[in-house]
């Protein structure tokens, strides 16, 4: 009985160095949560909560969109909560969290007095591209979606 608790424990050992050894300080594990939405989430308190806010008259917090787009070009792991306000003032909240590999995107419009009332919607996608309008503004777009519902875009900073 001793010999096979021994082994096991020796088992467990290897593996927990294997794992170890295999995650490196390039990948860090994202455990940390977005911080508390704020109601009614106006402009100030969602720049205060670390939300990139993208406003008619501009974008608050853009060091925050520039760390996350070089972790996304580098294939670190990171992640941002963006909150766009529409012309009456709704706020519409993107989540994206990127693994490495792809980006998890959440849409909730759920506080917007003209959006759905459906809940959030997520969509996973395999990158970060941009294109141009018609009118010759260039925006960031999420590319590779599953499902191509509610896209994500932000004006290119």
């Amino acid at each position: 009985m001793k010999r096979v608790l021994l082994t096991f424990l020796l088992i467990l050992i290897v593996l927990t160095a294997c794992e170890a050894k295999n995650r490196t300080v390039d990948s860090p594990v994202i455990t940390k949560s977005f911080p508390e939405i704020i109601e009614p989430h106006n402009p100030e308190q969602a720049e205060q909560s670390g939300d990139v806010v993208v406003l008619l008259e501009g974008i608050r917090n853009r060091d925050k969109w520039n760390t996350f787009m070089k972790n996304v070009k580098k294939k670190h792991q990171d992640q941002i909560r963006v909150t766009k306000y529409t012309i009456e003032g709704g706020p519409i909240i993107h989540k994206l969290i990127y693994d490495g590999t792809a980006i998890q995107s959440t849409y909730d419009n759920s506080r917007d007095a003209y959006g759905s009332k459906q809940g959030m919607k997520t969509d996973t996608c395999k990158g970060i591209g941009t294109m141009k309008s018609e009118q010759g503004h260039i925006f960031y777009v999420l590319t590779g979606c599953e499902k191509e519902e509610n896209p994500f875009w932000m004006p290119k900073l």
